[in-house]
């Protein structure tokens, strides 16, 4: 559409917004709107949203996995508010038990008590940032979002993710060094912390997209990785922890330092982008390519080639997230 630029005063010059537009975004004088520069255009942007997402789900018939699978989507595309219907005589094994792929998960899944339908509903609400159960009856319960997510809290949620992730990489590197694995007992709660707030951003991207549309895809793109990261630490986490708690990881401890390395600098250029920074990663990536290579034919244990195999799943997803990074440069 065209507008007519409006001067106001000496050096001031005006546009009008279309009535359909801020109508359709809630917005009224003195509301605070978004101006992006890009090329030779000008973007307007609102964090505001008028439209109210509601839908409902039965869970009749449904088995845990797929009750996850429903309510994570409906979670992350952004919905206010869900109405969960079920059988009120069901009885339901805890949320978590189908997904205790790992010792280091058992707790999560260890209540054998079956759960009425409201009590199974708290426990998989809890999960996910923002939402409350509201309201109940008989045969339904209302979840609803409690607060509205900004652009702040996206920033403020990706940060904890590569947080996390760097605590991941360190605990696992000084177990290593130390040969005490016990201190990664508590990996999977902090991979499940990863995933609680990779829902989150991808939730708030889908909700608010990103202050610049165009890098909203990288963002999709970043998240993904991210969390196949921290489900890659959880698994050699339970492999030190469980399998091969009297391996010998002499082979493996530089390669795994170096890991973590390159993805410390990763979190440095994601935030601060340094082509000097992007240098040092390719060599570190080089290095480690060949010191694998030769380290690799000294190992005879099945538990260093179990390890082996996730490091270089984890170089894969952090070359990767390098390219993303510098596609955000463009």
């Amino acid at each position: 559409m065209k507008r007519k630029v409006i001067k106001q005063g000496h050096n001031t010059l005006t546009i009008t917004i279309p009535s359909k537009w801020a109508k359709r975004f809630n917005l009224s004088a003195g509301d605070e709107i978004d101006l992006f520069e890009r090329e030779n255009g000008l973007f307007i942007s609102t964090e505001k949203r008028n439209e109210f997402l509601k839908t409902e789900l039965n869970m009749s018939g449904l088995d845990i996995p797929t009750i996850w699978k429903y309510f994570m989507a409906i979670y992350r595309e952004g919905y206010d508010e869900i109405i969960m219907k079920f059988n009120p005589n069901s009885k339901w094994d805890s949320p978590y038990k189908f997904f205790i792929h790992h010792k280091l998960d058992q707790k999560y899944g260890k209540d054998s008590l079956k759960k009425n339908p409201v009590e199974f509903l708290q426990e998989l609400v809890n999960r996910f940032i923002g939402y409350e159960i509201i309201n109940y009856g008989k045969d339904f319960v209302t979840i609803k979002e409690m607060s509205e997510p900004t652009s702040r809290e996206f920033d403020n949620a990706l940060r904890r993710i590569f947080l996390l992730l760097q605590q991941m990489a360190e605990e696992i590197c000084e177990s290593l060094d130390s040969k005490d694995t016990k201190t990664l007992s508590h990996i999977h709660d902090i991979d499940t912390n990863i995933d609680k707030f990779h829902d989150y951003c991808i939730r708030i991207l889908n909700k608010i997209g990103n202050k610049d549309s165009k890098k909203s895809s990288i963002f999709f793109s970043i998240l993904f990785f991210l969390e196949l990261i921290g489900d890659e630490f959880k698994n050699i986490s339970h492999h030190l922890l469980y399998d091969f708690q009297k391996g010998d990881y002499n082979h493996i401890k530089d390669v795994t330092e170096s890991i973590k390395q390159q993805f410390d600098l990763f979190y440095e250029i994601f935030y601060k982008f340094d082509d000097n920074k992007i240098i040092k990663m390719s060599e570190l990536d080089k290095s480690r390519y060949f010191n694998v290579e030769n380290v690799y034919k000294k190992v005879k244990k099945d538990e260093e080639k179990e390890i082996f195999h996730h490091i270089r799943i984890i170089t894969r997803y952090i070359n990767a997230l390098t390219e993303l990074r510098i596609e955000m440069e463009f």
